[in-house]
């Protein structure tokens, strides 16, 4: 039976106390190897996810799983691991009040004379990062954008960063794009699947990252960083240290998007707040 300050329901989980040890086991290794956070309100979530992979790689109980991490004798595993426990929902022109934002009020003060370097820090399949391509082609003209713009989404997950590169979603992604940009940008690539244009997908590259990993392996800081709905998997003090981070790789003037839901407020970072969910490096 489970112990009283374990929330698992026993009837929606049959899980014995051994099991119960194993499955907190592998959830503090998440945590220390990802530093993904599930606190107790979804321990069911997670547990179905690790038994969904537990199935898919024919290890047959967390036992074993937390056996392998501990071991590290499955090279692949705690990749596997960290994209089977990520969150990856996204599509094209999400939060539409802040892509807005970044085509009338960011994109013009950016500084003319240098290359604009811009980060799709949770890049999931690419929507953002190729909402973004959209945006500046739309304003400056593909040859401008191309030549003016790079934009970097990276991801945890290999699954989803083989989607981005594929260029090639879901018509459901597509919902928020206007019909005149899809039939302009996008060409049909079989049953309620488009790919977008190969020139817009030079402007965006992507890359696998671990946001927790340390040190991270950019040379040159960012004028714009996309950081979207990814805080609220971390605890508070994970937190801090990601956005302090960031803090420091972005340009004097740069910014940073977090997703409307989430605020930097009792973080105390140097991030001077713009409005909800958008942020900005001082000059000094």
């Amino acid at each position: 039976m489970l112990t009283a300050n374990v929330s698992l329901e026993t009837d929606e989980l049959p899980l014995n106390q051994e099991d119960v040890t194993y499955f907190h086991s592998v959830r503090h290794w998440i945590y220390d190897h990802t530093g993904l956070y599930y606190p107790e309100r979804k321990y069911s979530t997670l547990y179905h996810r690790l038994q969904k992979l537990c199935h898919e790689l024919n290890i047959p109980n967390l036992e074993v799983l937390d056996k392998h991490l501990k071991e590290g004798d499955l090279p692949s595993l705690s990749v596997q691991v960290a994209c089977a426990v990520s969150t990856n929902h996204t599509y094209f022109f999400r939060e539409e009040e802040t892509m807005n934002f970044f085509r009338e009020q960011i994109v013009p003060n950016l500084p003319a004379d240098e290359q604009w370097r811009i980060w799709s820090a949770a890049s999931s399949s690419g929507d953002e990062a190729y909402s973004l391509a959209l945006i500046l082609t739309e304003k400056l003209g593909i040859a401008e954008a191309i030549q003016k713009a790079t934009i970097l989404g990276t991801d945890i997950s290999h699954t989803v960063l083989k989607q981005a590169e594929s260029g090639i979603c879901s018509e459901q992604r597509l919902d928020k794009i206007p019909l005149e940009l899809r039939q302009k940008y996008f060409r049909r690539a079989g049953p309620e699947k488009w790919a977008i244009n190969a020139e817009i997908k030079q402007i965006c590259t992507f890359r696998r990252l671990n946001l927790m990993s340390t040190p991270w392996p950019f040379q040159q800081n960012f004028h714009v960083i996309f950081c979207r709905n990814v805080l609220y998997y971390f605890d508070r003090h994970k937190q801090k240290s990601l956005v302090d981070r960031l803090y420091q790789i972005t340009t004097p003037g740069g910014w940073l998007i977090t997703s409307v839901t989430e605020s930097l407020w009792n973080l105390k970072s140097r991030w001077q707040v713009v409005k909800t969910g958008i942020y900005r490096k001082g000059f000094g």
